[in-house]
């Protein structure tokens, strides 16, 4: 299969799929934690650890066939509460700057790196280029990530809340910028109204937030939106990326570092507007996702993170994924329709429906009846094979 291309080489003594029917509730993930006895195959009392289904909904295409959509609602919900969640913070950074144009002062901060380098107009170009390579890089790895939608998700929230904090910081302190010709790099002061205001703010919004390098809206400073993205995605790459191919991160936080050094010496930003980004985005993305590595529920819920809001949040945007770290594997999206049209042929030609499922580690377990009394996720611990023992989380 074109997991084999460039998955995780990790090896394992046993993957299984657990279909209990003593366990009421649809559309459940599970963990399995096998231990062998000691009268087992292999001789000695070997213990075999397992842990399945750590990975996205989206892999459980039963529920997409009709197998039972009780999850459907929930999830086009969390992608709309994420698309708008986006689009708002972007606005509200695109509105500040629409209005604070016109009264951020024109006369430069001092700056340790401007008064050791003069300012480079290259380097902002440099410096775009290094934030589309990051896109590009983080655009890559969705396409062939196992789990890419739970990838986009994550990313996005990471990055929407970002944006949330910049558009507080842009309008509680202007910053003029830095320059060395403010006056004829920034678009004329004029009187407040609201025409002015709604043109300009339905021109960035039209142009995502991109603006010319010699007629700007000024004040676009603190903290800074191009190390946001860039480390958020550099930050993505490195930590989804399959083991094979690894090493790419490295493109990617180099181009992150090159992007940061461009954005100072360029002027189109304070050392200090780059410095808190890149401190606030690792803070961001490495909060959400030690919150998604606590491996039950109930430890989520007892850890400190749990007190900060926006990890209930996160908690309602991951109750379907099983606690823990996501396998990096890859998987094309047109392999998966080719699996259909595979397994579309074998029913055709008489396969049994009950025969038993195997999957890797990667591959994720729904039970997909139509009960939904119980949505949760659970942790098994089988002992000899024989009997099971739920852990609720």
């Amino acid at each position: 299969t074109d997991d084999s291309l460039c998955g995780d080489e990790e090896r394992q003594h046993h993957t299984n799929i657990n279909h209990s029917n003593g366990i009421g509730g649809g559309g459940c993930h599970h963990q399995s934690i096998t231990s062998m006895g000691s009268g087992s195959k292999g001789g000695g009392g070997g213990l075999s650890t397992v842990i399945s289904a750590r990975g996205a909904p989206e892999d459980t295409e039963d529920t997409e066939s009709g197998g039972g959509g009780s999850r459907r609602g929930p999830q086009w919900l969390k992608c709309l509460f994420l698309g708008c969640f986006l689009l708002i913070a972007g606005i509200s950074n695109w509105a500040v700057i629409a209005y604070t144009h016109d009264y951020v002062p024109r006369q430069p901060l001092p700056d340790v790196v401007f008064s050791l380098v003069g300012e480079q107009r290259w380097a902002s170009s440099l410096g775009d280029a290094c934030v589309a390579l990051c896109i590009v890089l983080l655009g890559g790895l969705l396409v062939i990530h196992k789990h890419r939608t739970t990838v986009l998700k994550r990313v996005i929230f990471c990055a929407a809340t970002l944006y949330a904090m910049r558009s507080i910081t842009l309008a509680a302190t202007q910053l003029p910028s830095g320059y060395t010709d403010n006056q004829g790099r920034c678009r004329e002061q004029v009187e407040s109204k609201a025409s002015i205001f709604f043109g300009r703010l339905f021109e960035q919004t039209i142009r995502i937030g991109f603006q010319s390098k010699d007629q700007m809206l000024c004040g676009d400073l603190l903290f800074s939106g191009h190390t946001l993205v860039m480390v958020t995605c550099s930050l993505a790459v490195a930590y989804y990326l399959p083991k094979s191919i690894k090493p790419l991160q490295w493109l990617a936080h180099l181009s992150c570092f090159i992007g940061m050094i461009c954005m100072i010496i360029s002027r189109t930003h304070y050392t200090i507007d780059v410095i808190i980004a890149y401190w606030l985005s690792n803070m961001v993305f490495r909060i959400y996702h030690a919150y998604c590595e606590l491996d039950m529920c109930m430890e989520r819920h007892k850890s400190i993170l749990y007190s900060w809001w926006p990890c209930k949040i996160i908690d309602w945007l991951e109750e379907d994924i099983v606690p823990g770290r996501l396998d990096n594997r890859c998987s094309f999206p047109w392999s998966r329709w080719t699996r259909r049209r595979g397994s579309g042929g074998r029913e055709r030609g008489g396969a049994r429906h009950n025969e038993p499922v195997s999957s890797d580690s990667s591959s994720t377990t729904c039970d997909t009846t139509t009960n939904t009394t119980t949505n949760h996720h659970q942790k098994h611990v089988s002992i000899s094979s024989s009997s099971t023992y739920p852990l609720p989380c």
